[in-house]
């Protein structure tokens, strides 16, 4: 069981990255946000695509320079993440490529993923190779924006990846909470207040010695103000303090605040409530 729980959780940390992949192209480029970009890869990365082998993060600003102007999604529709030993993450990933280019010609394909990533210790891990091949054309190519899901999906693994392994210390969770943030639970009711939420964070490694959440049924929104909606479940299991074994589910509602140049969006609201109660399972 302690195996599965530190699986997903590593998967965690490579889907916060690999979801933050895709954000610099789907969003006017900043100074700010492709260091966001640079700030994933390893100084080494070796790129592979149909444009060529590129070594080397340095060059990432020249590279993004083609797609100036474009309107680029990714639509993420399957991720396989397997830990290779102890420094090396292994993702393979196919998604949906659209883009409309300047002159309003419109593209489309299915695109394959291969990756390696290096993991940092208590720092998010970063790539270091990158295989992209394409898989196929699509026909009467459509466009559907997907910033809004990547950028919920890469807070949202960040956030469940600090609730997993946090301990106690609520440090990892200083970039994803909004100034005013309200976060109100069915079992710890509402918490709006650093000392609050450090309690909050504090009491869970006093009942739960180790967990695993797996998400379901992910709709994000992004809202005329910027903010992005997100309705979430997960099916939840962990290991109580006193060693038992516990599952349950929960539905969460979240209110994204999202300044863009930031590494991650920042929780404005949350809601969580119980849809299976924590249950000791045989």
């Amino acid at each position: 069981m302690t195996d599965k729980f530190k699986s997903i959780q590593i998967s965690h940390l490579a889907l916060t990255q690999y979801y933050r992949w895709y954000q610099v192209y789907e969003v006017p480029f900043t100074e700010a946000r492709i260091a966001n970009q640079l700030d994933i890869l390893s100084d080494d990365v070796e790129i592979a695509s149909q444009a060529g082998l590129s070594k080397g993060k340095e060059s990432l600003p020249d590279r993004l320079k083609l797609f100036e102007g474009w309107l680029n999604a990714h639509h993420v529709q399957n991720t396989e993440v397997v830990q290779i030993d102890d420094e090396t993450i292994a993702l393979e990933a196919d998604i949906l490529y659209q883009n409309i280019r300047p002159d309003n010609s419109r593209y489309s394909y299915t695109i394959h993923y291969s990756t390696r990533l290096k993991l940092r210790g208590d720092d998010l891990p970063v790539f270091n190779k990158v295989n992209i091949q394409g898989t196929g054309m699509i026909d009467d190519p459509q466009f559907t924006p997907a910033y809004a899901d990547n950028r919920a999906k890469s807070w949202m693994h960040r956030w469940l990846y600090g609730i997993e392994t946090a301990n106690g210390n609520s440090a990892m969770f200083k970039e994803l909470l909004a100034p005013n943030f309200e976060i109100n639970t069915s079992t710890s009711g509402k918490i709006n207040t650093t000392e609050l939420f450090d309690q909050w964070i504090a009491s869970m490694a006093q009942r739960v010695k180790n967990s695993g959440h797996t998400p379901k049924n992910f709709v994000a929104k992004q809202n005329d103000d910027g903010t992005i909606a997100v309705s979430v479940d997960f099916e939840w299991q962990g290991i109580s303090i006193d060693d038992k074994n516990m599952i349950a589910e929960t539905h969460h509602e979240w209110l994204l605040e999202n300044d863009m140049d930031e590494r991650f969006a920042r929780v404005k609201t949350m809601h969580i409530a119980q849809t299976i109660p924590f249950t000791v399972v045989a």
